[in-house]
């Protein structure tokens, strides 16, 4: 079959998909978390209520490959809270988020986004879990999507009940024993087929663990 074009949704993001000749997107920029004072991907998560742009009226565009959905969320826990802190987003005319103005990426040296938000300080009700990481092996990279939770040394799912933790998990050492039974798990389509790789691009892009 010759090459032949699509636009896949999922999971809110446009994937460019050419059936029968490969696929042409690259690895994704993860939301942020800062935990105990560190920084962390978003690696997975269960539940809902986590912010979108959307949810302050805001509707992003996509404007580099690094990052389909056109925008990157950035949350810190205080004293055991989920806090919204900032945001990246290509977007026209933005809103003010909690009484907060954006800066443009201009301003604030950030080419691949239009606006920055900082300093919200807006707690989240997320009730569920966050699969959060750190430490990632380079050797591990994998340019489609969001990374393998195997691919960090430190890996942890936080518990979180409307906005407040209630749990922690150290997944590490699970993390660990994965590697070794197959580095290489996940890392690429199971075939050459257009479905095999579809199906392949949609888990990288999908946040569900």
């Amino acid at each position: 079959m010759g090459l032949r074009r699509e636009i896949s949704k999922y999971n809110g993001y446009h994937l460019e998909i050419i059936l029968g000749g490969g696929v042409f997107t690259t690895a994704q920029i993860p939301d942020e978390f800062i935990y105990n004072g560190e920084k962390f991907s978003l690696i997975g998560f269960k539940g809902k209520d986590l912010y979108t742009p959307e949810d302050f009226g805001i509707k992003p565009y996509f404007r580099c490959t690094a990052c389909w959905r056109g925008y990157v969320i950035k949350y810190t826990f205080t004293n055991d809270r989920l806090i919204l802190d900032g945001m990246l987003v290509n977007t026209k005319n933005p809103p003010k988020i909690n009484g907060i103005e954006p800066q443009t990426g201009k301003d604030t040296g950030n080419s691949l986004f239009d606006y920055c938000y900082k300093n919200l300080n807006l707690k989240t009700e997320f009730t569920g879990k966050v699969l959060l990481a750190k430490e990632f092996i380079q050797q591990m990279y994998v340019h489609m999507g969001f990374q393998r939770p195997m691919a960090f040394k430190t890996v942890v799912e936080i518990q979180v009940e409307n906005g407040d933790i209630t749990g922690i998990r150290d997944l590490s050492k699970q993390m660990e024993e994965e590697r070794k039974q197959d580095i290489y798990k996940g890392a690429q389509p199971r075939t050459n087929s257009n479905k095999d790789i579809e199906n392949w691009v949609k888990k990288t892009f999908s946040l569900d663990y």
